[in-house]
């Protein structure tokens, strides 16, 4: 699995030329079906047209870098246009998260996925700056029934019992440094 956070500013390489053909500047994501349908790059010099790879055409993703097979696997936005799902995506980044019995969750800031089938498997959502600083961020697994709308993610219930704290906050670090402090004799 990797995250939204980590693809966005991956290097693009191709192994046709070894050559590096762009930066990922967004991932584009079809909410209805639950996935990822592929990258948006980041415009290069004079070339105002949106270019996208999809996912499919992706060899492989790395820590470093994402790697295509070939040049042409690169389209532009408007060659896109006549597929469907590429029609049918929206933004997953910043919806709020709310249970089915009206809970409030808080709001996806980060998005795991498998980058082999494009499965969104995961969010990992904020309660607020202040509550990310303390605490740190909490971690969703979506499985089950939950459906994304155009303004929200919509989960069960029971989703809540599978939060699971990222490890993160200002908490942790005190909490954890007065507890090493106690623990060494001083």
């Amino acid at each position: 699995m990797v995250k939204y956070s980590e693809i966005v500013g991956l290097p693009v390489l191709c192994i046709e030329t070894g050559k590096r053909v762009g930066i990922v500047k967004d991932v584009i994501f079809i909410p209805v079906k639950k996935c990822v349908y592929g990258f948006q790059l980041e415009r290069t010099g004079a070339d105002l047209r949106n270019r996208l790879i999809r996912l499919d055409d992706v060899a492989s993703i790395g820590s470093d870098a994402m790697v295509i097979n070939s040049r042409s696997c690169i389209i532009t936005a408007k060659d896109a246009e006549n597929d469907e799902e590429y029609e049918s995506r929206g933004k997953v980044i910043g919806l709020r998260i709310f249970t089915k019995t009206g809970r409030d969750l808080g709001v996806i800031e980060d998005v795991l996925f498998d980058c082999t089938t494009g499965r969104i498997e995961g969010v990992e959502i904020s309660d607020g700056l202040f509550q990310d600083i303390m605490t740190g961020r909490k971690l969703l697994p979506l499985f089950g029934k939950y459906e994304f709308s155009d303004e929200s993610l919509l989960v069960d219930r029971d989703a809540t019992e599978e939060i699971t704290e990222t490890g993160g906050g200002l908490a942790k670090l005190i909490n954890g440094g007065s507890q090493y402090h106690a623990g060494s004799g001083n």
